[in-house]
């Protein structure tokens, strides 16, 4: 028997499976964690992740959880044991500024996140220019704000990093290995029927991301996690033109990021839906369509269509002035998991005793080391990281039945037909 089984081989899962296992081996315990994949291990939207972390965000918990997890991949070690190679460039925030030349909300959070230490500040245009180059363009209608602090991961890197620290800690993984049942007995998780066998724990963590509430609702848990798609691509550039070295730029009036990428590429892909009537959209589509687990994997649905790509070209065209000499190298789908809230999934369940949830909500990457570490300490009734933020308010517990109910009320009923929208609009 294990002392832990984590389902799922994300960043996420592969995470909290590092963090448990030294924290057994720190304390002496000649215990086990088990990583259980279905495939191999970051096969999913681990490997198709931009890799961008920072920090400033308007959930002030988000923000110092971010803050953490910086500090925690910049000094890996202590933390997996071994330490990774990251690209720390920087990103540079855009946004328009309102009719009296300002940005009032941009400052209010350079001020919120100065208060923690974090460094979010307003440049001016010639400085973004300076620190990404000629072609970038600009706009007197614009203000630019710079967080020094943010850096890039490449995918790829970190699943070879992943693989060297479940090895250096002595983590269990067992890949290709499809859980076909969840056993349990009254309130406790006891044990997986798996195309490999019977596994058995003390523990479960739940890090399945878009397959959970597939998975978990064959034991009665909703746990409310779809998908919603990101187009991606990559242009191929000239170092001449547009340094491997600029820093992230974060578009927020053309809603794209883009990225330096290895090998002379800009990488580029659009953010999240933050309406949450758009995101609610999203649930009630993946309901009526496909399941958003199942979803990632087929081939086809990885794919770009050439409006998608001119649509990033033209998005592209705003932002640089080289643009349209720039050769197409790659583009494909990628997918953010997403909650009601947008908010992480973190921490006990609360039908089950002895199940922990670790779901990302479509920032795994940016939050993975501090997540990890986050749900390790629960288990080992450790508490030290979690007590600097707001833990509780990322529990499955806050989608009650009377949340629910009113956020699929953004999509259906009386108040949303399009008679009353369109009454709203007069």
């Amino acid at each position: 028997m294990y002392h832990t089984i984590v389902i799922g081989g994300g960043c996420l899962g592969a995470s909290a499976a590092i963090s448990l296992q030294r924290k057994l081996n720190k304390k002496g315990k000649q215990e086990k964690v088990c990583l259980v994949e279905k495939a191999v291990l970051c096969a999913a939207e681990s490997s198709r992740h931009s890799g961008i972390v920072r920090s400033a965000n308007a959930d002030p918990d988000a923000s110092m959880m971010a803050m953490i997890s910086t500090k925690m991949w910049k000094n890996l070690s202590e933390v997996w044991g071994l330490d990774m190679e990251l690209d720390e460039f920087g990103a540079i925030w855009i946004a328009k500024k309102n009719s009296e030349g300002e940005n009032p909300v941009w400052n209010d959070l350079s001020k919120r996140m100065n208060k923690i230490n974090l460094v979010f500040e307003e440049i001016n245009s010639s400085s973004a220019v300076e620190k990404c180059g000629t072609t970038l363009l600009t706009d007197e209608n614009e203000s630019y704000f710079y967080e020094p602090d943010a850096f890039q991961l490449d995918p790829s890197i970190l699943r070879s990093t992943l693989y060297d620290a479940l090895d250096h800690n002595g983590v269990e993984l067992m890949e290709k290995t499809e859980v076909d049942t969840i056993l349990t007995k009254g309130s406790e998780i006891v044990g997986l029927t798996t195309n490999n066998g019977k596994i058995s724990a003390k523990n479960f963590i739940n890090a399945t991301g878009a397959w959970s509430s597939q998975l978990f609702s064959k034991i009665g848990i909703k746990i409310p996690v779809t998908i919603e798609p990101v187009s991606v691509v990559n242009w191929m550039e000239s170092p001449k033109q547009i340094r491997y070295e600029y820093p992230i730029i974060a578009d927020y009036t053309n809603l794209c990021y883009f990225r330096s990428w290895r090998g002379n590429k800009m990488h580029a892909h659009q953010p999240r839906k933050r309406s949450v009537y758009e995101i609610a959209k999203n649930f009630l589509n993946d309901l009526t369509t496909v399941n958003g687990g199942e979803y990632l994997n087929e081939p086809m649905n990885q794919s770009l269509a050439y409006n998608q790509i001119k649509n990033y070209e033209d998005i592209s065209k705003k932002r640089f002035s080289n643009i349209d000499k720039t050769v197409y190298a790659s583009g494909y789908r990628s997918f953010f998991d997403i909650t009601p809230d947008l908010r992480f999934i973190l921490g006990k369940d609360s039908k089950y005793n002895n199940l922990f949830h670790n779901l990302g909500s479509g920032q795994a990457m940016k939050y993975c080391p501090v997540l990890g570490e986050s749900i390790a300490e629960e288990i080992m009734n450790d508490y030290d990281l979690i007590n600097k933020f707001d833990y509780k308010k990322f529990n499955i517990n806050r989608f009650s039945d009377d949340y629910m109910k009113e956020f699929w009320n953004l999509v259906q009923g009386e108040e949303n037909t399009l008679h009353r929208q369109g009454k709203n609009t007069l």
